[in-house]
């Protein structure tokens, strides 16, 4: 049965099929800040990961061979698309098996990490307020409002969504994204997460070798995994980081002293910031794209517009828009859209990313859309089926 084997939670990176292994959880922390489970709790998100790994790489593709089989044939052409086709799919067990399990997992793996924050809760936060201040800066707006496309469902399915404040000066938020993405990403983006990117400010080198950023904008930073990587890639710009969340904006300024690396940390809605006009010569975003909203959207491309100065480069990374993939993948972003809590998913996917940024100003001719190869792939060769990102990071851009 599917069902079983998917349950079989041996490792699936198979040295012996050229394969290399991904990053596990361990009991282990890569910096100071990071939360610090017992022995127990570091197997128990270990069979997270375990189960999302099989989830992903056993059980998944077989599902490819029942659309192929059962559902294609009786589809009209007019009829294949993402969200038909996901309609189709879940009329059969196997599917609604593969919607329980990774829905189970995902609760489960937010109920194994949610109890190593809360044993340390304030502990935690004592910890990155003396990690604080000496690299960087933290700037906090109490008067921020969240978008109600954050604050009217847990995203992810996180009890609280990412912004929600437990404590004097939380971080548990942070901390909880910090060990959770290793579980969710399967270990194959590093040990600090950070292959994103280094991944992509290695792409942008390659793509942009005139450009030599003064200042670098990250926007939805969340704990600044993929922004130090900016830092260290352009040691001499200066990097800003911004976000809704102040537990989380909190970790990262604590994370990136204890990882030596320096950048500016604000509370703000990339819809609109404070920043000055043409300030910027690099604006980034990393996984923002799907967590906002139709109306959001414009506007945060008109702010990227406003931001940068003249020759500067916008970047947005994300999950590849469906064109890029046939319908029955793009139908897969159903368990995102329907259990997941990220609506706007199927909508977003389907936008054209470059008339929009036009309108927000940009030349259509030079805007740009290409994949970045990941860094980490191509040192530890994990198994393809397992990164979700099959080795690279989809991206689409403009230049102002």
């Amino acid at each position: 049965m599917l069902a079983n084997r998917a349950l079989n939670t041996d490792t699936i990176c198979h040295d012996g099929q050229g394969y290399g292994t991904i990053a596990p959880m361990t009991n282990s922390r890569p910096h100071a800040a990071m939360p610090t489970p017992t022995h127990d709790e570091a197997a128990h998100e270990r069979f997270c990961q375990n189960l999302a790994v099989k989830l992903e790489s056993r059980f998944r593709p077989q599902l490819r061979t029942l659309y192929e089989d059962r559902v294609r044939p009786h589809l009209k052409a007019s009829d294949e698309s993402p969200r038909v086709i996901a309609k189709a799919m879940r009329r059969f067990d196997q599917t609604r098996q593969w919607y329980r399990l990774r829905t189970d997992n995902q609760d489960r793996m937010y109920a194994v990490s949610g109890a190593i924050i809360d044993r340390q809760l304030e502990s935690l936060a004592a910890r990155a307020k003396s990690l604080s201040g000496a690299l960087g800066s933290l700037s906090l707006d109490p008067t921020i409002k969240i978008p109600n496309y954050l604050a009217d469902q847990d995203i992810h399915r996180k009890p609280g969504g990412y912004h929600t404040e437990r404590t004097t000066d939380d971080v548990a938020a942070g901390a909880e994204y910090d060990r959770t993405i290793t579980v969710h990403n399967m270990g194959s983006q590093g040990a600090n997460n950070d292959d994103p990117g280094i991944s992509l400010a290695a792409e942008i080198k390659r793509r942009f070798p005139a450009l030599k950023p003064r200042r670098i904008l990250d926007l939805g930073c969340t704990i600044g995994n993929n922004t130090l990587p900016f830092a260290t890639a352009f040691p001499e710009a200066e990097v800003h980081g911004i976000d809704c969340s102040a537990p989380c904006l909190r970790y990262a300024h604590a994370r990136a002293n204890a990882l030596g690396v320096g950048a500016h940390f604000h509370q703000m809605n990339a819809e609109a910031t404070t920043f000055e006009e043409s300030s910027f010569d690099l604006v980034v975003s990393r996984i923002l794209l799907h967590e906002t909203s139709r109306a959001a959207l414009p506007r945060i491309f008109r702010e990227c517009h406003r931001l940068l100065s003249p020759g500067g480069v916008m970047l947005h990374c994300d999950a590849p828009q469906f064109d890029e993939m046939d319908a029955y993948q793009a139908s897969l972003r159903d368990w995102d859209a329907t259990c997941n809590n990220e609506p706007f998913m199927l909508t977003v996917y389907a936008l054209p990313l470059e008339s929009l940024y036009a309108e927000a100003g940009f030349d259509k001719a030079q805007t740009f859309r290409g994949y970045a190869a990941s860094q980490y792939f191509q040192r530890h060769h994990p198994d393809p089926n397992a990164t979700r990102s099959g080795g690279k990071y989809f991206f689409t851009g403009a230049v102002r």
